[in-house]
């Protein structure tokens, strides 16, 4: 009897140290890392995250997928556990170039506002660095934050501000006007004061946005690397109806092509930057990505307390945002796939789609198109001219 509690003994003893050596490697180590967890048949078990001594940090409301803390040894080992689908690291992104109103005539927007399309009753979110909601030239509807220490979207860093203010500066006697003022407008604030965010920060915005009910979402940032569970955020964006507008990034030219991520993905709108003379800005990334320019060089629009130029393809986003807002005002009955088919059928076309796209989006050929698209399509690129 004394011999078989001794056994015991010595297995609980084994079994405690099994359980707790992912912990004890975790805490306070350099190996500690952020991850996201993707669990099979729809059901997460927040308790096995635990048991690997990791920390759940957000679980996604549309997906099986957690945000977790976990050092690289105990993720090695949860990866192939039965219950989980794929572990992949928790990537980062970055704001695009600042450095930017020619841009709303030259998209044709100026036509469309006086006739009297200006935005309104179209949500339109801005993921990024948050927005000042008290500037004097903005008309904020709300948002959100997922930037830690953060208590709200307030943007610290002027990159969000600079972004929304293309897409809805005020129709006012005060500093620039946007290409749709009217828009219901709405800061959701995932990358920091630095112009930095993560993966899964990015993922919680893209599902408040969907839960919220947003029309259009701009993406003015850029990751090197690809996230399946990004993607798969996306594509239930997108199949919720969002459509979804992103920079192509700021990467010049590279006979491979060089779109960032998420433009990369099929479900978003990969944006090019142009100058005034429609050529395209020698910063501005290409590739069969590549889907629609707009105008990126010495934009000028609101920052945090004021007025700024910038350049980069994060200042050629919002003119299709907010073109594609002016359009779903116009023709309410489209949804997200019929107004992404109708900005591409319509733009001007610039020349080689590796280097241009479809083309210059164009707000008053877009809207005065007679002709409809009436197919839904699978949510794919538009394929090029």
């Amino acid at each position: 009897m004394k011999r078989l509690l001794t056994i015991i003994t010595s297995l609980f003893f084994i079994l405690a140290i099994t359980s707790t050596s992912f912990a004890s490697e975790v805490d306070g180590t350099p190996n500690f890392k952020d991850y996201l967890v993707s669990f099979d048949n729809d059901e997460v078990d927040v308790n096995l995250i635990k048991n690997y001594g990791g920390e759940v940090k957000r679980q996604y409301q549309y997906m099986p997928v957690v945000s977790v803390k976990l050092s690289e040894k105990a993720a090695k080992a949860l990866a192939k556990n039965a219950k989980v689908e794929y572990i992949e690291p928790d990537g980062r992104v970055k704001a695009i170039g600042q450095e930017t109103p020619w841009g709303v005539p030259h998209v044709k927007a100026t036509e469309v506002q006086e006739s009297g399309i200006t935005g309104t009753g179209v949500k339109v979110g801005v993921l990024d660095t948050g927005v000042d909601f008290l500037h004097e030239d903005l008309n904020v509807s709300g948002g959100a934050t997922f930037v830690s220490d953060t208590d709200n979207y307030m943007d610290d860093n002027g990159h969000g501000t600079h972004v929304a203010g293309t897409v809805a500066a005020q129709n006012n006697t005060i500093g620039v006007i946007g290409v749709a003022p009217k828009v219901e407008l709405y800061g959701i604030k995932v990358l920091d004061q630095s112009g930095y965010g993560s993966y899964s920060d990015v993922i919680a915005g893209i599902e408040w946005a969907t839960t919220n009910n947003l029309d259009i979402l701009n993406m003015s940032f850029s990751g090197e690397t690809g996230s399946r569970t990004l993607q798969r955020a996306l594509d239930n964006a997108y199949n919720s109806g969002v459509l979804l507008v992103g920079a192509a990034g700021n990467n010049g030219f590279d006979r491979k092509g060089n779109v960032g991520y998420p433009a990369k993905y099929d479900s978003v709108i990969a944006v090019g930057a142009i100058d005034q003379q429609n050529n395209r800005a020698d910063f501005s990334s290409v590739g069969r990505e590549l889907e629609i320019m707009a105008p990126g060089v010495t934009i000028k629009s609101t920052i945090p307390g004021g007025y700024a130029f910038s350049s980069g393809t994060s200042m050629a986003a919002p003119h299709v945002v907010g073109v594609a807002a002016l359009l779903s005002e116009s023709s309410p009955e489209l949804d997200n796939i019929q107004v992404r088919n109708r900005l591409n059928d319509t733009a001007t076309n610039l020349g080689d789609s590796f280097y241009f796209g479809n083309g210059l989006v164009d707000a008053q050929a877009a809207i005065s198109t007679l002709e409809t698209t009436s197919t839904k399509g699978n949510g794919t690129k538009k394929p090029k001219k």
